[in-house]
């Protein structure tokens, strides 16, 4: 008996103070709650769960539609520069290779 002791209990030299190992420890016994307050913490948990999912998928869907509505913009705003373009259509080919390379980076074909 003296001899599981000794081996329980470990001195330190440093601060000669006495630890005793986690083998040796008393150990209590944990709180037990009840199967009725369990349950109830298991649906709570479950209405929670769902109530965030809701959100985060409302939250998505806005996130969308903000995301569908903003490239509906961009495209309208391009078809109407587009139909506001003033165009001057070049029939004779020959007048491109006179055109100074500042004025051909403009020109586009359509």
């Amino acid at each position: 008996d003296n001899r599981r002791r000794r081996e329980a209990v470990v001195s330190t030299q440093s601060t000669g103070k006495k630890e005793c190992r986690f083998s040796a420890l008393s150990k209590d016994k944990q709180s037990s709650t009840s199967f009725c307050s369990k349950m109830d913490f298991k649906t709570q948990k479950k209405n929670i769960k769902a109530l965030v999912d809701q959100i985060q998928s409302e939250r998505s869907a806005e996130s969308e539609a903000r995301k569908q509505r903003i490239a509906d913009n961009r495209r309208r705003r391009e078809e109407n520069e587009k139909k506001c373009e003033i165009v001057q259509k070049i029939t004779n080919t020959k007048k491109l290779k006179k055109i100074k390379k500042k004025h051909l980076r403009t020109v586009e074909t359509r």
